[in-house]
C-alpha cells in the first residue's frame, strides 16, 4: 500500500512539465474574440487563436513566459500559472501596420499604400454606436455630411459629393444610373448596426472602381459568416436595444451567427423609429429667424378629401414632420466545396416615408404660406442579392480568384402635393442593376504582384408618375423624372494593378483602367412642357491609371507621393432629368453633356513613433477637366424660361465647364500617453473653384465644406471606455458659396448671398462592460445644447442628445 500511495505522489510531483489548457483571447473594449492572437513559449511553442478567440496551448511549457502578440493589439507577456482561460487584450491605436481591402479589392498592408485611408472597426463601430450609416461617417472627423431631412445624409469626400463619390458593399458598387448630383441619402438603407467595418479611400480611384470615384470610396464592409473549428456548432448572438432623447429614437437589433466546419450563417434585423428632431436652444450669436421652425402644415381628412391648415409652431426648436422609421434585414450563407467558398449575401432595407423637411419649411414670398402639405420620399426600398465565390489556386495567371455576381433593386419615390391642393404628384422611380465582378491576384518572385479583373454592369431604370385628385378621385399622368419610355446604362470595364516592392522600404505601384459606357433615355409623352428631345443617347469610352511609390523607413517614416486620374461618365440623373432644383429653377436634359474628368496628385506623411505618437498628413491638388456644373441653360427652344407645373421657372442644365480645381490638405494626430489615455485630433481643409468661360473668371465649386475636424480624449480601463471630444466647422463665408450649383443658400443664414456661421459642440460618450455578455452604452451630445444648421444642409442640426443603450451578446 506505501509503495502504490508513494508512486500516485512520484507520478504527481514528478510529471514532465507539460500543461493541457483552453484560453480564449477578448478584446477589452468590448469582449469580442480575437481571431490570429500568436501565442509563444520560450522553447519556441506556437499556437494560435482560431475565428472564436480559442488556442490550444496544451504543449507549451507550464515554466515559461507566454508572449501574445497580434496586429493592432499591445503585446501581453505573462508567466504560465498567471495566464486566465480569457485573455483580454487592447487595442493599440497609434499604428502603422494594418491589413486594408478596399485599395486594390484584395488585402494587403496599409503601410505599402500610396493613399489617405481610414478604416473603422467592428469594436468602434460599437462604441460610436451611431444611428445611421452616414453618422457613423461623420464621427470619423474627416468626413463632411449635409442633411436635407432627418432621414438623410449626404457624405462628402474632398469636396466631392453625391454620384462623386462611390458607395461599395460587401465588394459591390451602389452608385446607380440615378445618383444624382446633389444630395444623397442612399447611405442611411446601409444599416450600422450589421458592419463588420468601413474603409474610406480619399482621391481618385476609378483604376480600380470605374466611375464616380472622383473623390473616393466608401467601402462597407458587413458581418461574415463564420466556420466551427470543431465537429460541435458554434452558436453566437448580438441583441441590443438603444434610446435616443434629440428625437425619441428606439431601436432595436439582433443577430444570430451559426456555424459548422463546412458552412456558416448569419442572421441581421434591425429595427429604429425616430420623432421629430429637436434642435438646439443656445445660439451663436444673431442667429437667423428662417431656422426656427414657426409653421407646420395639420392636413384634416373629411370623406377622403385633404383640408390643410397652417399651425404656429409653440415649440420652435422642434423640427415638425421629420421623423420616419426603417428596418433592415441582412442574411449570409457562407460554405465551402472542396477549396472553393461559397458566400450567399442577401440584403433589405425599407424605410417608411421620408419628408423632406427643407421642402416642407419653405414659404410663398407671395402668399406668405408654406408652399408644401406634403413633399417626402415614399418608402425607400433596397435590395441586394449577391453571391460571391472565392478560391485559392496558385496558377501561372493568378494565385486568389474571386467573383461576385449581384443583383440590386431599388425604389425611390417622389410624392408631393402643394398647400391646400388637392392633388397629389407621385414621381416613381424602379432601378434593376444586374452586375458581374472578377479579381484576380498573383505574386511574382514574392517582390512582384499583379492585379486584374473585369466589371459589367446593366442598368435598367422605369420611371412613372401620375397625379391623384382627392375632389374627383380621378388619377391623371403626370411628367416623369426621367424617360417615360425607357431608360438604360451598359458599362464594361477591365483594370490591372502592379505592386514592385524595389527594396523592403521602397514600393512602386501602378495601375490602368479601361472602360466602355452605352446610355440612352427615351421621352414619349411631352405634353406637359414643349421640347425637341424625344431621344438622349451617349457613348464614351474612358481610360484613366496611376502611378505612386512608398517609402518607409527603420525609424517609422512613411513617405508617399502619387498622381492617378478619375472619370465619371454621366448617367440617366445626369442626362434625362427634368426637375425643380428650388422655387424659381428647373433642371432641364442636356443632350451634349460630356464626361468629366479629374487629375489629382498628392503626398502624403506618417510617423509613429514607439507606438505613441503618430501624425498623418496629405496635401492635394485635383484638377477637374470638363466638369459638370449646374448654370443658365438657352439651348431648349432657344429661350432661358419654361412655363412648369402652372409656373414660369429659369431654365438650368449641367453643362461641361472648362476646368475646376480642388486643393485641400488633411491633418490626424494620435499622442498614446499611456494604455490608459489616448489625445487626438483630425483637421481637414478644401478649397473649390471652377472657371466660368463666359465671363473669363473663377467661382465658387459647389460642395466645398469649410474648414472642419474633430479632437478628444479617450480613456481605456478594465471594464469602461470613455471619450470627450469637440466637433467643429469653421464658418463658410458668402464669397465660397456657389449660388448656381447645391450649396442651398436658400436654406442658408443669408437666403440671397449665403452664409453659414462656425460652430462646435462638447460630446461625451460611455462605454462599460458588465461582464463577458453585457454592455452599456451612455452617451451625452452636444452637451451646450448648441443651435447650428451644417453647411448646405436643409435641416437644424440635434440639439443636446442623450443616448443610452444596452448590449447583450454571447
Amino acid at each position: 500500500m506505501k509503495t502504490l500511495l508513494f508512486g500516485f505522489a512520484a507520478i504527481f510531483f514528478y510529471t514532465p512539465t507539460f500543461f493541457a489548457q483552453h484560453i480564449q483571447c477578448r478584446e477589452k473594449a468590448n469582449r469580442d474574440p480575437i481571431p490570429g492572437v500568436r501565442l509563444t513559449d520560450q522553447h519556441k511553442h506556437i499556437a494560435i487563436t482560431d475565428n472564436n478567440g480559442n488556442a490550444d496551448i496544451s504543449g507549451f511549457n507550464v515554466n515559461d513566459s507566454i508572449l501574445l502578440t497580434a496586429l493592432g493589439y499591445y503585446t501581453i507577456k505573462t508567466l504560465f500559472p498567471k495566464l486566465d482561460t480569457v485573455i483580454l487584450m487592447q487595442v493599440m491605436p497609434v499604428q502603422l501596420e494594418e491589413v486594408v481591402s478596399s485599395a486594390h479589392r484584395m488585402n494587403e498592408r496599409w503601410s505599402d499604400l500610396p493613399y489617405t485611408l481610414k478604416t473603422l472597426k467592428k469594436s468602434e463601430i460599437e462604441f460610436v454606436n451611431a444611428p445611421q450609416s452616414a453618422d457613423l461617417l461623420l464621427n470619423t472627423g474627416m468626413v463632411f455630411v449635409q442633411k436635407s431631412q432627418l432621414g438623410g445624409g449626404s457624405p462628402v469626400l474632398r469636396g466631392f459629393e453625391a454620384n462623386k463619390v462611390l458607395l461599395v458593399i460587401d465588394g459591390i458598387r451602389m452608385n446607380n444610373a440615378i445618383y444624382r448630383a446633389g444630395h444623397l441619402q442612399d447611405v442611411i438603407g446601409i444599416d450600422a448596426q450589421m458592419l463588420d467595418r468601413v474603409e474610406i479611400l480619399f482621391g481618385p480611384s476609378s483604376t480600380v472602381y470605374g466611375s464616380d470615384a472622383l473623390g473616393g470610396v466608401m467601402h462597407f464592409f458587413t458581418k461574415q459568416a463564420q466556420f466551427s473549428n470543431s465537429d460541435a456548432i458554434k452558436v453566437h448572438a448580438n441583441a441590443f436595444t438603444r434610446f435616443a432623447s434629440v428625437n425619441n429614437e428606439q431601436t432595436a437589433h439582433a443577430d444570430v451567427s451559426i456555424g459548422g466546419r463546412q458552412w456558416g450563417s448569419i442572421t441581421n434585423i434591425s429595427y429604429s423609429q425616430f420623432g421629430d428632431l429637436r434642435s438646439g436652444t443656445q445660439k451663436y450669436g444673431s442667429m437667423p429667424q428662417n431656422w426656427d421652425c414657426k409653421y407646420y402644415v395639420t392636413t384634416t381628412w373629411i370623406n377622403n378629401k385633404p383640408f390643410d391648415s397652417m399651425q404656429v409652431n409653440l415649440q420652435p426648436q422642434i423640427m415638425k414632420r421629420s421623423g420616419y422609421s426603417q428596418y433592415d434585414v441582412m442574411q449570409r450563407f457562407l460554405f465551402k466545396t472542396g477549396k472553393l467558398l461559397h458566400d450567399f449575401n442577401f440584403q433589405y432595407s425599407q424605410s417608411s416615408p421620408v419628408n423632406r423637411y427643407d421642402r416642407l419649411s419653405e414659404i410663398s414670398s407671395s402668399t406668405q404660406q408654406l408652399k408644401f402639405a406634403e413633399w417626402n420620399y415614399g418608402p425607400q426600398k433596397r435590395l441586394l442579392a449577391a453571391y460571391t465565390t472565392s478560391v485559392n489556386i496558385y496558377k501561372p495567371w493568378g494565385d486568389h480568384i474571386r467573383s461576385i455576381l449581384s443583383y440590386q433593386k431599388i425604389d425611390q419615390d417622389r410624392i408631393s402635393r402643394a398647400f391646400k391642393s388637392s392633388k397629389r404628384i407621385s414621381q416613381m422611380e424602379d432601378v434593376d442593376v444586374l452586375a458581374l465582378n472578377l479579381d484576380i491576384n498573383k505574386n511574382i518572385f514574392s517582390r512582384h504582384e499583379l492585379r486584374y479583373g473585369m466589371e459589367l454592369t446593366f442598368n435598367n431604370v422605369t420611371s412613372t408618375a401620375h397625379v391623384y385628385d382627392f375632389i374627383t378621385g380621378s388619377t391623371g399622368s403626370a411628367k416623369t423624372r426621367y424617360g417615360d419610355a425607357g431608360n438604360s446604362m451598359y458599362t464594361q470595364g477591365i483594370y490591372i494593378t502592379y505592386a514592385w516592392e524595389i527594396q523592403p522600404d521602397l514600393i512602386f505601384h501602378s495601375g490602368a483602367r479601361l472602360t466602355a459606357n452605352q446610355l440612352e433615355s427615351i421621352f414619349k409623352d411631352t405634353s406637359f412642357y414643349r421640347s425637341p428631345i424625344l431621344k438622349v443617347s451617349l457613348q464614351n469610352e474612358a481610360l484613366c491609371a496611376n502611378v505612386g511609390i512608398t517609402w518607409k523607413s527603420e525609424n517609422d517614416y512613411k513617405f508617399s507621393v502619387l498622381a492617378n486620374s478619375g472619370f465619371r461618365s454621366p448617367n440617366v440623373d445626369d442626362l434625362s432629368k427634368l426637375f425643380e432644383s428650388n422655387a424659381s429653377v428647373l433642371i432641364v436634359p442636356n443632350p451634349d453633356l460630356k464626361p468629366e474628368y479629374v487629375k489629382n496628385l498628392e503626398c502624403n506623411l506618417s510617423k509613429s513613433i514607439a507606438n505613441k505618437f503618430r501624425y498623418d498628413m496629405a496635401l492635394f491638388f485635383t484638377q477637374m477637366e470638363q466638369v459638370m456644373v449646374t448654370a443658365p441653360y438657352t439651348k431648349l427652344n432657344g429661350t432661358d424660361t419654361m412655363r412648369y407645373n402652372g409656373s414660369v421657372k429659369k431654365i438650368q442644365a449641367l453643362q461641361n465647364q472648362d476646368r475646376a480645381f480642388i486643393y485641400g490638405a488633411a491633418c490626424h494626430i494620435q499622442y498614446q500617453l499611456n494604455q490608459q489615455l489616448m489625445l487626438y485630433t483630425q483637421l481637414n481643409y478644401t478649397y473649390g473653384r471652377y472657371s466660368n468661360l463666359k465671363t473669363d473668371t473663377l467661382l465658387p465649386l459647389d460642395h466645398i465644406p469649410p474648414l472642419f475636424g474633430q479632437c478628444g480624449m479617450r480613456v481605456y480601463a478594465t471594464r469602461f471606455e470613455t471619450e470627450g471630444f469637440l466637433r467643429f466647422n469653421a464658418a463658410k463665408a458668402s464669397a465660397d458659396y456657389s449660388l448656381s450649383g447645391e450649396d442651398n443658400a436658400v436654406y442658408s443664414a443669408n437666403i440671397i448671398k449665403g452664409y453659414t456661421p462656425a460652430w462646435f459642440t462638447l460630446n461625451l460618450r460611455f462605454a462599460f462592460n458588465f461582464n463577458e455578455n453585457f454592455r452599456l452604452n451612455a452617451a451625452c451630445e452636444n452637451l451646450t445644447d448648441a443651435r447650428y444648421r451644417v453647411f448646405a444642409s436643409g435641416i437644424n442640426a440635434p440639439g443636446r442628445n442623450f443616448i443610452i443603450s444596452l448590449r447583450y451578446k454571447f
